[in-house]
């Protein structure tokens, strides 16, 4: 473990800051889930959650975990297909992808995704709780809570 000497506080609510430099190092974000982990009974362990879906189409079926990212079978069947690689450009000045200006962007179609997907999830199942709710989504039962509140202050909006 690398000792980064940054030391902080709880408050009177139990609540720590994680300092900026972590977050931004490790790509945590405002409103990103984050796991807990003990180790050896004394060291507690911070890290970004990350759900068991798909990397590119949400999936839950079939997936399988590469280079730090959940894959489904579909879409790596797709990502090696061999009919669809003839189909790439051979000159990679024809292919060009413009990348977002600003993370932030990025972060807000995530959010607003899972937003879409919690109430289409609320509708398809109108009794479930926020458990039930996480499983079917594949996300924590905070990130369930978490958009629930972003869902009913927009509809206040």
């Amino acid at each position: 473990m690398k000792d980064t000497g940054m030391i902080r506080s709880l408050d009177s609510l139990g609540r720590i800051v994680v300092p900026a430099e972590i977050r931004m190092t490790r790509n945590i974000d405002i409103g990103d889930p984050i796991e807990f982990f003990v180790l050896d009974e004394k060291i507690i362990v911070l890290r970004k959650y990350t759900s068991t879906e798909c990397t590119f189409c949400r999936s839950h079926d079939h997936v399988t975990y590469y280079k730090e990212q959940f894959i489904c079978s579909s879409c790596l069947k797709e990502i090696v297909d061999p009919e669809r690689m003839s189909q790439l450009p051979e000159s990679r000045e024809d292919f060009v992808v413009e990348a977002p200006e600003h993370n932030t962007s990025i972060r807000k179609s995530k959010t607003e995704e899972m937003c879409q997907r919690l109430e289409q999830a609320i509708e398809d199942h109108p009794y479930a709780n926020q458990k039930e709710l996480a499983e079917i989504l594949g996300i924590s039962q905070a990130r369930v809570s978490q958009l629930k509140r972003k869902l009913s202050s927009t509809s206040k909006s």
